[in-house]
């Protein structure tokens, strides 16, 4: 498909590189973080200044990526689009728990129903299989919500919000972008807990070594589909959407 193909041509080895360096250090600075002592009133004021550094480049690094992958000139100032992407991440965070309810009554309703259909019946809809639907289809929901949260954080704050509507209307009407979403956020999710949960080794040090890889592959794996996921928008919410079709 034309949008597969300027998509990949819009994924450039900045983006990606940005992408896996500048995560992996707010990672292991986060890390650093949760080390910081809170005896202290000093080391408690240092923690929260570093908390708050630690979120600014979070959102500086990724409207600094928004921007270079849709290669367009900002129409508002840095700090309007950082507040653009905060507030969608929190929007999306307080949806979230909204979904994480339903999540906690899994079993609950699974050995509802279950208890509603025949023994014939149960021996097809177990308990198990019950919990694993609920659990697909929330995460289904999850992907989803994604999907429509996404445009929002990346037009807003790779630009701004003057004229937005129109770049994330364009996004939203292309069912290749909802499917690439939703794909990618199940394939993420199951490449991240096979590899894991993966044991090939033992002993201390092969372990370790495992760990180091498996997770390291897991997350290169993730950043790639990301960094498609936003390439693919760049083209949808670019004008030459128009001639694709």
């Amino acid at each position: 498909m034309t949008s597969i193909r300027l998509a990949f041509a819009r994924l450039s080895a900045g983006v990606i590189l940005l992408q896996l360096f500048g995560n992996l250090v707010l990672i292991l600075l986060s890390l650093a973080w949760l080390q910081i002592p809170d005896s202290h009133t000093w080391q408690f004021l240092f923690s929260m200044f570093s908390a708050v550094v630690l979120v600014v480049a979070f959102l500086v690094l990724h409207a600094h990526t928004f921007q270079k992958v849709r290669a367009v000139p900002p129409t508002s100032a840095l700090w309007l689009r950082l507040l653009v992407l905060a507030a969608v991440i929190v929007a999306g965070y307080l949806l979230l728990q909204l979904i994480g309810i339903g999540r906690s009554h899994e079993t609950l309703y699974a050995g509802y129903w279950n208890s509603k259909f025949s023994a014939h019946q149960r021996a097809f809809f177990t308990f198990e299989r019950l919990v694993a639907w609920q659990k697909h289809f929330y995460d289904l929901l999850q992907w989803l919500l994604t999907a429509i949260l996404l445009p929002m954080a990346f037009v807003g704050a790779s630009t701004g919000l003057r004229g937005s509507g129109r770049y994330i209307g364009r996004i939203y009407r292309h069912l290749l972008y909802w499917l690439t979403v939703v794909f990618s956020g199940f394939a993420g999710a199951w490449i991240t807990s096979l590899l894991a949960g993966w044991t090939p080794g033992h002993g201390t040090a092969t372990e370790i070594l495992s760990v180091l890889l498996r997770l390291g592959t897991a997350y290169t794996v993730d950043i790639l589909l990301w960094c498609f996921v936003l390439a693919l928008m760049a083209v949808y919410a670019g004008d030459q959407v128009r001639t694709e079709q």
